[in-house]
């Protein structure tokens, strides 16, 4: 151990120095634009903060009403589809669907939270698949390239920022396609076990293993939400997130184990029920 320098100093500078993290950094530097300042990015970096907090801390408590939300948001955007696919009235469709589908949410929430366990497990263990792989392809190069991929200058990050969303997520996905493509019968080993896990779990603990999956995802969103607000009012902080993105990740990690430990009673794992005493026969 190097002298004056603690485990945990030593331990935070192998994960800064670890190629992933390079690479990440590369993909956050190519995709996410520089932000101004105004009305909608910082309320809705409010309502993300707010949304999310609600999710870390009070999860347990309004499992029904979080999965009612996200099958009205779910169901509106099905309507939107549905009403340009068959050339039906707009909000008329929107609004029949997001509320037919937030009524199937609200009665049969604990299903939505079962197929939610299962899901979230096996998207982690995809990600973490995904990452073993080239970051760098998610990065389009320029034509004729050959060599190093590098940052892009701040010109370059303004021409990104005014493609199309729907091409560079077209691209993505080609890419993510791709890889998935080239997992293997070992590459779906892990995601599989993980899907496997959680329906153990969601069967065993519904209710606990939601309210970890839930803050945990809720985590991140307050987390972007405040790095939004950030790095929109005070640009150098986004230069600081963008060069250590480990920090707002450790963040997000330690405001999802503070949720649990303070819904430490809707996050406990149940007991093996205990065996009811004999009853002694009465005496005639």
């Amino acid at each position: 151990m190097e002298f004056g320098k603690t485990a945990g100093q030593i331990m935070f500078a192998e994960i800064t120095q670890t190629a992933w993290v390079e690479k990440f950094r590369l993909i956050l530097e190519h995709y996410v634009p520089p932000l101004d300042s105004s009305p909608a990015v910082n309320v809705g970096g409010l309502v993300a903060i707010i949304l999310g907090l609600l999710l870390v801390f009070r999860g347990g408590k309004f499992e029904k009403i979080v999965v009612t939300g996200f099958a009205l948001v779910v169901g509106g955007w099905l309507g939107y589809r549905l009403s340009t696919w068959l050339d039906l009235p707009g909000p008329f469709t929107v609004a029949l669907a997001g509320l037919a589908l937030a009524a199937v949410g609200f009665k049969f929430y604990k299903a939505w939270l079962a197929a939610g366990s299962v899901f979230v497990l096996f998207f982690i263990a995809v990600s973490f698949q995904l990452i073993q792989g080239d970051l760098r392809q998610y990065v389009p190069s320029e034509p004729g390239f050959r060599g190093k991929v590098t940052l892009p200058t701040p010109e370059q990050q303004i021409r990104n920022s005014r493609n199309d969303w729907r091409d560079q997520l077209k691209f993505v996905g080609e890419k993510v396609q791709n890889e998935l493509r080239g997992f293997g019968l070992s590459g779906w080993i892990l995601p599989v076990f993980a899907a496997i896990v959680g329906g153990a779990l969601a069967y065993w603990a519904l209710r606990a293993f939601a309210v970890v999956w839930l803050g945990f995802i809720g985590a991140h969103i307050a987390v972007v939400g405040g790095a939004t607000i950030l790095c929109a009012n005070w640009h150098e902080v986004r230069d600081s997130m963008f060069a250590s993105p480990q920090v707002p990740s450790g963040i997000a990690i330690g405001l999802w184990v503070l949720g649990l430990i303070l819904q430490a009673k809707e996050a406990r794992f149940p007991k093996k029920p205990s065996q009811p005493a004999e009853k002694e026969p009465a005496k005639s």
